[in-house]
């Protein structure tokens, strides 16, 4: 069979290699919007489900899955950057009055501590080492908002067209792929060896499986974690809810982070600046709100019927994709990893097959008394002298 694949590769590279050629190049026009189709892919299966209620009506559902999954994220996402922005460009234009409040910040924290005996060898400072000082803190301040201005996330022009058109790409590559996924699908068996289409469907069913767990989970949650804390924000009074919905919805794609990475702060926050009545009442109010619906029901219950892939492999999938290819990395990456784990998982599941098929049959499946797995016993072969039949004849 290898040689004969290997034939038809031969046969065929005359139409192959250029075929090859093409498909780089189409990834090289398609490259800048391919943050859109990653999204747009991981958006249509995450709207599978959704799409899957409707039956034949597939337009309808495909509709119906694309909106529900595409506009609260848009909604909750874009108010936010729209709000983290225009922080941002406040504290571009007033690098003076920061510079003032973290002086008075200062002079406050000074004051208290003016009967400490460590304050007069602070004080003897030079004026000319202590304007030094003053001056590099002020430079640090100031290049740090200039770099902050200078990245291309937080500037205008190409960048916001360019992440324009891929939030719109997404939207396109999510529609269609819930429409004619399946005929997509069926093309792509068409190409592979009709002899090994039930292993493919194997490795496809478990790798599904994972991906399931890790980004209908992911998403689901922290659509809903999004919309409670906008709830709860301006409940609360807290500024800027939408930017930091945002960052719970961000935290919420990762497991073991959360929504917590966001409530914690906010609750210390209020503790220490308003009262600890404040701070406690916050907590536990967005942390029932919040934190347990989504991460303590859904998600486990999710996970738990789809995904077998460990929460540490995740974390570092999510985190290490985000920081190497940006928005396209942070989907990508823990694709990925589901599908080495499934590949990996089918295979060990295929050589333990195999070894058992060669030695004695063990049923893993019933445990002993003790909880322990064990092989069952040995059937008792009867000596033809005890046989009653034997007596007989013999007789």
């Amino acid at each position: 069979m290898e040689r004969d694949l290997r034939s038809q590769i031969a046969e065929n590279a005359w139409i192959l290699i250029p075929v090859l050629l093409l498909l780089i190049l189409i990834t090289y026009f398609l490259f800048p919007l391919m943050d859109g189709i990653i999204l747009g892919v991981v958006f249509a299966y995450v709207g599978r489900p959704i799409k899957e209620r409707f039956g034949k009506r597939e337009r309808l559902g495909s509709v119906v899955a694309t909106t529900a999954i595409v506009l609260p994220i848009a909604l909750i996402l874009g108010l936010g950057g729209v709000e983290v922005v225009s922080q941002l460009n406040w504290a571009v234009e007033n690098q003076a009055e920061i510079i003032r409040r973290a002086g008075s910040f200062l002079a406050e924290v000074e004051m208290p501590l003016a009967g400490i005996d460590i304050l007069p060898a602070i004080y003897e400072i030079p004026p000319a080492i202590y304007d030094d000082l003053t001056g590099s803190l002020r430079t640090m301040i100031e290049l740090l908002a200039r770099v902050l201005s200078s990245f291309p996330i937080f500037s205008y022009g190409m960048s916001i067209i360019l992440t324009g058109l891929n939030l719109i790409a997404s939207i396109y590559v999510c529609y269609f792929l819930l429409m004619d996924g399946r005929k997509l699908a069926a093309g792509i068996a068409t190409i592979l060896p009709t002899e090994n289409l039930a292993i493919y469907k194997k490795y496809e069913e478990r790798i599904d499986s994972i991906l399931s767990g890790i980004f209908i989970g992911a998403i689901y949650t922290s659509i809903l974690s999004g919309i409670l804390s906008v709830m709860v924000f301006y409940a609360f009074g807290i500024p800027n809810p939408f930017a930091l919905a945002a960052l719970v919805f961000i935290s919420g794609l990762i497991p073991v982070l959360s929504s917590w990475l966001v409530i914690i702060p906010i609750s210390a926050y209020r503790y220490f600046d308003m009262s600890p009545f404040d701070g406690i009442l916050f907590f536990v109010v967005s942390s029932a709100m919040i934190y347990i619906p989504s991460d303590l029901i859904i998600r486990p219950y999710i996970v738990s019927m789809k995904s077998t892939i460990h929460p540490l492999l995740v974390v570092l999938a999510f985190v290490g994709g985000v920081l190497v290819a940006g928005l396209g990395g942070f989907f990508l990456a823990p694709a990925l990893m589901g599908v080495v784990v499934g590949v990996y998982q089918i295979h060990k599941e295929e050589k333990m097959a195999m070894q058992i098929g060669e030695g004695p049959k063990i049923d893993l499946e019933s445990p002993g008394s003790d909880g322990d797995f064990r092989p069952p016993e040995p059937v008792r072969r009867s000596d033809p002298a005890d046989d009653p039949a034997f007596e007989e004849k013999g007789n």
